[in-house]
């Protein structure tokens, strides 16, 4: 066999097996970045959990990092008014009323950093009402039982077409906290506050192998 052209099939043999790679490496990150969650939402025990008194607890919700062109995650207002910010006048609740469903608080939608204007100024996309950023807030506080906190997590996670990761962080005294800092130093593991993350495709994948969304979530904030 001429020497060039055995050499020459070996470059074609490696440059298929490279695009190969190429493309199956290709194939394999959109398959992943399909099912990166758009929002994460952050559950955030103030207290101890127990199955027997109401645990106190935050929620927040984040636009996930990959959506704003590889920045950090961007924290979602929500359009709900502190309890003493002004009242919404009736003018502006009549034509909130006319989009969607709307209470003297506001609609409870969701507003990305996009919404807020230079002087402070936040429009909700869902019901078009008008806020200061200092009348609404970026998180909610809940007392309640840990399976109501299954439920409403459950139901936050919908909200958000289900396509958010779960962030949990637990108090200082907390066993996950406190396992961590076998890990990490205790200052460390104080910063962390026990995070542990329950992600879209592991949430898709129970699901869909039958278990019920809250059934999922009150496993996740109680182990």
């Amino acid at each position: 066999m001429n020497p060039g052209t055995d050499s020459r099939r070996k470059q074609e043999h490696l440059q298929r097996v490279l695009e190969k790679r190429i493309m199956d490496e290709a194939e394999k990150t959109a398959a992943e970045m399909a099912t990166r969650a758009k929002y994460k939402i952050q559950i955030w025990f103030r207290s101890e959990r127990s199955l027997h008194t109401p645990a106190t607890y935050s929620l927040s919700f984040w636009e996930s990092g990959k959506r704003l062109h590889g920045g950090g995650d961007e924290m979602l207002f929500i359009c709900r008014r502190h309890a003493d910010a002004p009242k919404i006048s009736p003018f502006a609740m009549a034509n909130a009323a006319k989009r969607k469903q709307v209470s003297e608080s506001g609609c409870g939608g969701m507003i990305s950093g996009d919404q807020i204007s230079p002087e402070g100024i936040v429009v909700c996309p869902h019901c078009l009402l008008q806020h200061r950023t200092d009348q609404i807030g970026d998180s909610i506080f809940y007392k309640t039982s840990i399976n109501n906190a299954a439920t409403i997590l459950a139901n936050w996670w919908r909200k958000l077409g289900c396509n958010a990761d779960i962030y949990a962080k637990y108090s200082p005294t907390d066993p996950r906290t406190v396992m961590m800092s076998r890990t990490y130093s205790p200052r460390k593991a104080r910063e962390k506050k026990g995070l542990t993350i329950y992600p879209l495709a592991n949430i898709l994948k129970d699901t869909l192998s039958g278990a019920t969304l809250e059934s999922r979530m009150r496993a996740f904030i109680t182990a």
